[in-house]
């Protein structure tokens, strides 16, 4: 699977999320996943950031919305631990 391809696939399944608890478990179970694959950490960190941010609010619920802003948090907030 490409790196595109599989960032594709974490954004339909944060927009299924229903909760904050939801969106850090499909980014944490994401992330080992990915340990397994070919693809650098740091460059799908960075695509996924890029798709979420280039997201419109417009076609977006609230929930949606509230939980793509969460995952943005929590990106950040997740290479932040992993350089520490």
């Amino acid at each position: 699977m490409t790196l595109e391809n599989y960032t594709s696939s974490l954004l339909y399944q944060l927009g299924e999320a229903q909760d904050y608890p939801q969106v850090e478990l499909i980014i944490t179970d994401s992330v080992s996943q990915l340990t397994n694959k070919k693809h650098p950490m740091n460059d799908y960190l960075d695509e996924l950031e890029k798709k979420i941010e280039n997201l419109s609010p417009i076609i977006l619920s609230s929930t949606q919305f509230s939980c793509y802003r969460y995952a943005l948090v929590y990106l950040r907030s997740y290479v932040v631990l992993r350089k520490k």
